[in-house]
This record gives structure tokens, sequence and C-alpha cells, in this order.
């Protein structure tokens, strides 16, 4: 046999081959820049979002959350305009703004997206609807529509067996019930507490306080007789240790069942792949309710012979916080009242000010008109419920 025999051979072998592993090669870089381009429109609606869902505004709104980035004025988070802000940046890159059915497709492949707020957690999921067009014929959309707020919620009980206490997360099945709490944490220490009593059959009025201000957190262990301060350390321990895992399950279990759902509608629209939480370290989930921001997940659009499944993370910066400073009314006081402001050059704040007022302030309006404070008036101690904004400095 020729040598040029042996070429002919060899080149029909390799030839083949040398084809296939090019295209595979090209293939693979093409759909690497599809899917780093996917991702750079996916970082561009994340960034839209966490700037427009920051409310800057002057004047007083119901929902004041107390985020202050600029002086004398209010930032409140809006969950709405996050996600409209979100998704509309989506539908301009993807060239598809205004077309309703098209959007309507793509929101198929935004399974949900949580704006993770200071007290709470608010998903955006799809849902379907029938739409009737103008010929009178039938037409199923998908829409996100955003959840009520869902708060980082904890319920502990307190038992009895015999002249030993303890507590258990949840309800009991078995001792002596002696109060049931429900906390509801923040971003910090601050917390909503409620409960009931067993021990007398009432209801625990709702307060709120920081968790380990030692002055306030008597409700934690109402009912309890013996040893209170230091079994009440103990539960101030247990519940500074879960704050973070209770919001990152609180945020994990709503997500988990938005995409769940989305996989009912996908299928329905004859979309084959399956939407799942994406791997996430608790890490990652710790740093990212760390503070204020936005998670989204963009799964399932076909890059090549893989399909995208990103998530994306934004933060709400906020460079300060308000704080809403107390007083309470002393002889000297023009205000018989329980107040809050906003500036410590307040005449009357400098009037009715408390040194050893515990706390001192409150992040936000809905936190200092129900906050319960401790301190000395006329040489008494006293509890202060309850606080009003101060007529003088407006806040």
């Amino acid at each position: 046999m020729k040598i040029t025999d042996f070429a002919l051979i060899f080149m029909a072998v390799t030839l083949p081959m040398i084809i296939i592993v090019y295209v595979n090669v090209t293939f693979t870089i093409k759909a690497q820049e599809i899917e780093m381009y996917y991702q750079n429109i996916v970082d561009m609606a994340m960034e839209d979002a966490t700037y427009n869902m920051k409310e800057v505004e002057n004047d007083d709104k119901e929902i004041d959350y107390g985020y202050s980035g600029v002086e004398n004025k209010k930032i409140n988070i809006n969950a709405q305009v996050g996600v409209d802000s979100f998704l509309k940046t989506l539908y301009k890159n993807f060239n598809i703004d205004g077309n309703e059915a098209a959007e309507s497709y793509l929101n198929l492949f935004v399974p949900a997206i949580a704006i993770i707020d200071y007290n709470g957690v608010q998903v955006s999921a799809n849902e379907q609807f029938q739409k009737t067009n103008e010929d009178g014929t039938q037409e199923t959309m998908t829409k996100h529509v955003l959840s009520p707020k869902r708060y980082y919620t904890y319920t502990y009980s307190i038992i009895r067996n015999g002249l030993d206490y303890t507590y258990v997360s949840g309800m009991p099945n078995e001792g002596e019930i002696v109060s049931v709490h429900t906390i509801e944490f923040t971003m910090d220490s601050f917390i909503t507490h409620r409960g009931y009593n067993y021990s007398e059959n009432v209801d625990i009025p709702m307060s709120t306080f920081y968790i380990d201000d030692a002055k306030n957190n008597s409700d934690l262990t109402l009912g309890v007789l013996a040893d209170e301060e230091e079994f009440r350390s103990s539960i101030v321990s247990h519940l500074l240790d879960i704050r973070k895992s209770i919001i990152v399950d609180t945020v994990t279990k709503e997500l988990n069942q938005a995409i769940n759902n989305n996989n009912t509608y996908a299928r329905n629209s004859g979309i084959v792949y399956t939407f799942s939480f994406p791997a996430t370290s608790k890490e990652e989930m710790y740093n990212a309710i760390e503070n204020v921001g936005i998670i989204a997940f963009v799964q399932g659009i076909s890059i090549g012979n893989k399909y995208l499944n990103t998530k994306a993370y934004g933060v709400a910066s906020i460079e300060q916080t308000t704080r809403f400073y107390f007083t309470a009314p002393n002889d000297k006081s023009k205000i018989k009242m329980n107040l809050y402001h906003k500036d410590l050059s307040c005449p009357e704040y400098r009037i009715s000010k408390i040194n050893d007022m515990v706390p001192k302030y409150a992040t936000s309006k809905q936190q200092a008109a129900t906050a319960t404070t401790r301190g000395t008036l006329n040489d008494v101690k006293q509890v202060f419920k309850g606080f009003y904004p101060c007529p003088i400095c407006n806040p």
C-alpha cells in the first residue's frame, strides 16, 4: 500500500474527529459568550431594581422604616418598584418591552424575586390568569405578583416540670406550659414580642425592645418564678444565636415555595426545564441578609447544550439610619406627652430629655410609637410606653 493511501485513510479517520472537536469548541465558546451576555443583562436589571426601590421623599408617608441616606430626607423601600424595575430592564434588553405575550413567557424564566427588608421578606412570584382579547378569545398570561410581607417570626414556649423551668421551640406536647412567646426579628437585635401567659390566662401585650436590653426584656420570661434573670439571660442568648438562621429560613422557605409553584405554570406552557433553588451556601445566604436588598433567580433559558441558572443579589446601600430620640414630660416641659424627636437641638428635647433613658432612640416611627423605655424622672424609676411625634422638630 502506497503512502498516499495511508494518508487518505488517516485523513478519512481523523478529519471527522477534527471537525467534531472544532464544532464543539466553537459551540462551547459561543455558549459561554451568550451566557456572559445574559448574566450581564441580569446584573443590569439587578442594579436598576436596587437603585429604584429606594424612594427618597421629603414628606412623611404612612409607612416609614426610618432609613435615611440624605439629611432631612427619608428613604422607604418600595418592593413593588424593585420588582417592576428588574423585570422592565429584562424586557428592554431582550427587546420585548411592550409585547405582552413575550413578557408573559419570559416571566416564566424568572421564578422568584425576593425583597429582603429590615423586618420581613416579600416574594414576587408568577401567577397565571386569563386575558380576554379584543376578538373575544381567551389567552393565558403569566404575571409576577408580590406577596404580603412575611415577617421573620419565631415561637418558643416556657414549660415547667416540678420546680424546673425550660424553654422549647414551638408548642410542646408535654409539660406544664407557663407561657408562649412569638418573636418578630429584624436585621438587628430590635424585636416585636407578643404571647400568651397560661399561668394567668391572659394575652401578653405587644411590645418592642432590643433583645439584649436587660431593662426592657422582662416579658421574655413572663410567668417564671425562680432564677428569672439567669433564665432570661439564657433565652436572650438563644434568640441572638438563632436570629440569622430564622431570617434565612424564612427567606429560603418563601423562595422555595414560589419556585416550586412556577414549575406547574412552566409545564402548562410547554417548558421542560425543572426550576429549583440554586445551590447556595449558608454563608452566602447570611451575607445576603446583612442589609436590605433583593435576590432574583433567572433559570431555564437555553444556551447551547445547557440552561442558564443564575441568581443575582443587590444590596440597597443605606448609609445611615434615622434616629428618633425619646423624651418624657417634666415640670419644665411645654408639651405634656411622651415624645420622639429627630433633632437633638430641638428645645423640647433639651428640656425633657432623660439621661438614663433606655433605649434612648428608635430607628423608625413605628418603633418609636410603640416603644417601651425606662428611666429616672423626679428621682423615681419609671416605665414610659408609647411616644408621639414632637410638634416642634416635626420628625
